[in-house]
């Protein structure tokens, strides 16, 4: 009872600022999407059962061509899974007032996505797709929205279930036998997992031609729920309260059954990175398969990290990255960005001699100069681009951001509850900074630190004009004034994982605590995630590390209520504070 009052009293907090917004805005009753009824050729079939391994049997939707269908035709497939109840469809009149799933109702868009009735939350429009050439397969995975089996999120009983769904569609009389994938959020999660072979004993599922992951976490613990090792409370709450609960088949004490708690307590539950954990990880160099994978600017606390470690990381041959800073909804059902996603499909699933995606730049990179300045567009051929290399600023007494060290050693001090620096750099010319940055804060705890010794830090990076306004780009969750990005780090969980960290990549192990004795002084290296951002001559970068979370970006709440005493930043020096950017071919300013 104690935990679902909290669940709930979370959940209120996490939602009342992005209700608000949307009641203020009037998208709660004039939602910012648009519908569209599909082409008479599209034919649906509900609640099609589909066999699993382990006894119980999963519901799919799955929509084909009348035509197709007519004159006997195989045809590839398009396939996506999750947990959010393929039900809820303008057209199964089960969605609110007969409009859009309801998150378009509660989630502000930076234009209005177009998308068929047909179309559930984050899924492929089937009406796009039939019209391109295939059929459509919505599945629900174990134990949601009529699926049987157990309910879980990310495990390997749930990728088991998604691995005999795609040989079942692959051996239908209707399918070519080639899958592709395709979907936002979840539904790219889940790509990662059943590509990896997570659900066969490493064996991706025969009939698996190419995947395309639009926005997907890879590392569940780092990623949302203890970024940096900073427990979140908030979108856990607003994710299982206004999503997934709501479509268990059967009931809360079926997934409790499964996960041993809810997914807002999975952090307090686990607090470090252990067995339970891993489980939950993708082994992405385990996927083979070709991949066009979506990692934005515009999600950092959620799938940005994610994304651009998969494309890092994958073992496929063939792999492209696509990077944006726009809406997340808005860019997915962009007919541009279609287009582009069907003639990877056609390449690698329809086996199309004239798609030509090979030709295409492995790195599609959109620079932006505010939220709605796109600078420019490109191609790449790696990320972070060709040449990048760490160029180190030190962190200086007077706020500034500057090369090479102050000789002499300073220090500067906040308040561990609630305490703020910030240092600033001014470009005299235009420079992009594209990439992730790294910043090692030199530090040590005084005045009555808590027990044990520790403290959260949070890092924000700005961008200024030229006269000193924020320039403001878009974020998470239909954030409209995010910054130019963030990085979170916890000192009791400083240690480096070596083999997996980068100069500009620094991750920790986060296997177990080590706390801080007070007036011992710490390395504590913080990764802020990827951005490409062009800052203008007379502009400026100003970075504010802090004690608590000074930017608000609801839903996302990171609890760093163990902070007491106070916190010394050691600058200057041999080995002071120093942030590390990303620069290219010897530019700077």
């Amino acid at each position: 009872m104690r935990e679902t009052l909290e669940v709930w009293g979370q959940t209120v907090r996490s939602l009342a600022p992005i209700l608000g917004r949307a009641v203020a805005s009037g998208q709660l009753w004039r939602p910012r999407c648009e519908l569209v009824e599909p082409d008479p050729d599209v034919s649906s079939e509900y609640g099609v059962e589909i066999p699993a391994r382990d006894g119980y049997v999963m519901t799919a939707n799955i929509f084909r061509s009348r035509s197709a269908t007519e004159r006997g035709e195989p045809v590839p497939v398009i396939m996506c899974a999750h947990p959010y109840d393929n039900r809820l469809t303008p057209d199964q009149g089960r969605t609110p007032l007969g409009g859009p799933p309801q998150q378009y109702r509660l989630i502000s868009q930076a234009g209005r996505p177009r998308f068929s009735t047909l179309t559930s939350w984050e899924s492929p429009d089937p009406d796009f797709w039939v019209r391109a050439g295939y059929a459509v397969v919505n599945l629900n995975l174990p134990g949601y929205g009529g699926s049987d089996g157990p309910p879980s999120v990310f495990q390997r009983s749930q990728l088991r279930g998604y691995h005999d769904a795609i040989e079942w569609v692959a051996q239908q009389p209707w399918c070519t036998g080639r899958v592709g994938l395709n979907g936002v959020s979840f539904l790219a999660i889940s790509q990662y997992g059943v590509a990896a072979g997570h659900g066969s004993g490493g064996e991706a599922p025969a009939g698996l031609a190419a995947i395309s992951p639009w926005e997907g976490l890879t590392d569940p613990y780092r990623d949302i729920f203890c970024p940096g090792g900073l427990p979140e409370s908030g979108f856990p709450s607003f994710w299982w309260s206004t999503e997934v609960k709501l479509a268990l088949t059967g009931e809360e004490s079926d997934f409790l059954d499964q996960e041993g708690c809810r997914p807002p307590a999975y952090a307090t539950e686990h607090p470090l990175v252990d067995a339970w954990w891993l489980e939950k990880t993708q082994d992405l160099s385990q996927i083979k398969v070709p991949m066009l994978v979506c990692a934005s600017f515009s999600d950092h606390n959620l799938h940005t990290v994610g994304s651009f470690r998969a494309f890092r990381e994958v073992g496929s041959e063939h792999k492209w990255l696509y990077t944006h800073r726009g809406g997340k909804w808005d860019v997915y059902y962009d007919r541009e960005v279609q287009e582009f996603t069907r003639c990877f499909m056609d390449q690698f699933v329809k086996e199309d001699p004239q798609a030509n995606f090979l030709e295409e730049p492995t790195v599609r990179l959109e620079v932006r100069a505010s939220r709605d300045a796109v600078y420019e567009v490109r191609g790449e051929t790696h990320w972070p681009p060709p040449g990048t290399e760490p160029e180190v600023w030190s962190l200086g007494p007077d706020g500034q951001l500057s090369d090479p060290s102050p000789a002499s050693e300073s220090e500067l001090r906040m308040d561990a509850r609630k305490g703020e620096l910030r240092f600033t750099r001014t470009f005299s010319a235009a420079r992009e900074i594209t990439g992730p940055m790294a910043l090692e804060l030199s530090l040590s705890l005084e005045d009555g630190a808590s027990p044990p010794p520790d403290v959260g830090i949070f890092v924000y990076v700005f961008k200024r004009d030229a006269s000193g306004e924020i320039v403001y780009f878009r974020g998470s969750v239909g954030s409209t004034r995010d910054p130019v990005a963030r990085g979170y780090a916890r000192a009791a969980l400083r240690k480096l994982d070596e083999e997996r960290s980068s100069a500009l990549s620094p991750v920790l192990v986060a296997e177990e605590f080590e706390p801080v004795s007070p007036g011992e002084r710490v390395y504590l290296p913080v990764t802020i995630w990827e951005s490409s951002t062009f800052f203008e001559a007379g502009s400026s970068l100003e970075m504010q590390v802090a004690t608590y979370e000074s930017v608000a970006s609801p839903p996302y709440r990171k609890d760093a209520s163990f902070n007491r005493g106070q916190v010394v930043l050691h600058l200057g020096g041999t080995r002071g504070s120093t942030l590390r950017v990303p620069s290219r071919g010897g530019v700077r300013a």
